[in-house]
Formats: structure tokens, C-alpha cells, sequence
């Protein structure tokens, strides 16, 4: 995992304190809206600037609703599964930078900008989860202020999907008011990665042909391959559709074409099995391998992590 340092977005007056802590910013309780781009915010004493830093004032029902639709669509491509993870993914986003990709927080003078270029004489945060360049000083601009690179830097940073300390919106609970919207977003979703619960690990295509394998992937990677639609019991990558192989036990699992009969229906239940309508028995990683490249299968279902997968 990427090193990274929690710090909390402050004005100049609080910089002292900033000198030891590192990524994304807080979001003080307060009324009055950011300044313009390009000018320096308030500086009261002990007060920290209002969330989300990239949106100059907090945002009003149709602005969070847009900015969440952009996090949510790059957060589900990097593999936050729908298993509320996801919508945490995308409040904390709209929080930091209201869905802005290539907007940056100075930490030393308080400004907010937008790359290109960086004009700040220190550390500063960048892009959607607003990444540190001090803490995460291995991602590269070009990164941080791309949206899905960002996101899926973000998503590493976060243990995949496990952990959201290092998020200071988050643990000062000021990405709540951004839940509902979140939350919206995500149920509008028609597409994204099918995440599995067992960390890291996503569903893939081997390759986009009739009979290629359905394979594990490795998330994180936003990787076409992994991008799938779920519509109607089936799971979608463009014309071509996860179906079992046959009615035996433990059959294979590959791509056919999409013809809506019940090989390629997939029904999720309560506990995260996707049930194959034909076999009645549910997608799985045979021998739990969790290795990049092997075929899934269809097991017994029953409690097991490596037959749980969340759908975008």
C-alpha cells in the first residue's frame, strides 16, 4: 500500500499544526461560503476551512447530486463494491472536492486552484480524494488530476474499500451530508466493477470473445475488462454475457452471447451469492485462489467469501 499521512486542510494561521499530519481535508461546521477561486480563505483562529475545499461553499442539492455521479462512476470502476463501501467512497469524494477532478488545495497560503499548472509553494491536495503530494508523493500529477487514476489510487489508500481514516471528512463525520447523495448515485448505477468480498479481487473477462473464460481480475486497476452491466439478471460486458457452461456441478463460467435465456440469469441473495438460474448453484473462485487470471466456476452456495460478489 502506498504511504500516506492524514492532514487536516487548514488556513495559513494553522500551518504550524499542518507540519505533521497528511491527505484530504476537514470540513468545519459554518455558514459562510468559500471565496472566490484564487483568493485566500478566512483565517479566523482554531476555525478550519469549509467542505468541500474544491467547491468554493458547500454545494446545494443539484451540485452534490452532479458531483456525486462523478465520483460514484469512477469509485465503482476502481472497485469499491456496493456493499456500502461504495457510497462512503463517494460522499468522502464529494466532500473533499465537490466532484471537481482537477482541483488542488495549497496548504501553505489556503488557496484553491486548478491544474494545470500547480501554483503552490508547499504541499498541496489534489484532485477527486484529493491525494496528498507529500504523503502520496509516488502518484504523479498527471495522476492525481486524471479521475480514474485518482480513484483508483484512492481506492488502495483506503485498504480497498476498508478503511476511510485517512479521510479527515471522514472522521470528523462532515462527508455525512453528502450520504444521501451518495447514495442516489449509486442506485442509479447500471455499471461498474463486480467486486467479490474478498478484498482486491473483481470479475474479469480473460479475453471479449464467445467462450473466453470469466476470470478473477485484480481491482484497483479500473480495468475495461472488469467494467460490466447488470440489467435485467444479467451481467453484461458489451454483447457478450457471464453464462454458465451447463447444469453440472462445479461448471465453468464464460462469456456467451446475451440471448436471455436462464444460463445468464444471476440472482443475488441476501447473503451475496449470485445464483445461476439454470444450475441453481452460485458464481465462485474455485479452490478460493484469488489468483488474477483464474476461471471462475459455479459452486453449492452457502456462506462462503469467495462466493460473494456485489453488483455495480
Amino acid at each position: 500500500m502506498l504511504a500516506f499521512i492524514v492532514r487536516l486542510k487548514t488556513r495559513a494561521l494553522l500551518l504550524a499544526v499542518l507540519a505533521a499530519v497528511g491527505i484530504g481535508g476537514a470540513a468545519a461546521a459554518g455558514t459562510s461560503p468559500h471565496p472566490a477561486p484564487g483568493t485566500v480563505r478566512s483565517s479566523a483562529v482554531n476555525q478550519v476551512s469549509l467542505a468541500p475545499h474544491g467547491s468554493h461553499g458547500p454545494l446545494n442539492a443539484a451540485q452534490a447530486a452532479s458531483a456525486a455521479a462523478t465520483c460514484t462512476a469512477r469509485a465503482t470502476a476502481a472497485g469499491w463494491a456496493n456493499n456500502g463501501s461504495l457510497v462512503t467512497a463517494s460522499a468522502v469524494c464529494v466532500a473533499e472536492s465537490g466532484g471537481r477532478p482537477a482541483v488542488y488545495y495549497c496548504n501553505p497560503t489556503g488557496l484553491d486552484g486548478d491544474y494545470p499548472p500547480v501554483n503552490c509553494p508547499g504541499i498541496y491536495d489534489r484532485g477527486l480524494w484529493q491525494l496528498d503530494s507529500a504523503g502520496q508523493s509516488g502518484t504523479s500529477d498527471a495522476c492525481a488530476f486524471n479521475a480514474q487514476c485518482n480513484a483508483n489510487v484512492a481506492y488502495i489508500v483506503s485498504g480497498r474499500g476498508t478503511n476511510f481514516a485517512p479521510w479527515a471528512v471522514y472522521t470528523s463525520g462532515d462527508y455525512a451530508g453528502y450520504v444521501s447523495a451518495a447514495q442516489g448515485a449509486v442506485a442509479a448505477l447500471r455499471s461498474g466493477t463486480v467486486a467479490s468480498a474478498v478484498l482486491g479481487a473483481c470479475l474479469a473477462r480473460g479475453h471479449y470473445a464467445v467462450n473466453a473464460p470469466v476470470v478473477i481480475g485484480r481491482c484497483g486497476t479500473s480495468a475495461r475488462q472488469q467494467q460490466w452491466s447488470a440489467r435485467a439478471g444479467a451481467i453484461r460486458g458489451g454483447h457478450l454475457c457471464v453464462a454458465v457452461a451447463s447444469r453440472a456441478a462445479y461448471a465453468n463460467v464464460r462469456l456467451r452471447w446475451c440471448d436471455g435465456l436462464t444460463w445468464q440469469k444471476w440472482t443475488p441473495s441476501g447473503t451475496g451469492d449470485l445464483r445461476n438460474a439454470l444450475s441453481g448453484e452460485c458464481l465462485a473462485d474455485p479452490g478460493s485462489s484469488l489468483v488474477p487470471g483464474t476461471q471462475v466456476t459455479v459452486a453449492p452456495c452457502g456462506a462462503d467469501p469467495t462466493h460473494a460478489w456485489w453488483l455495480p
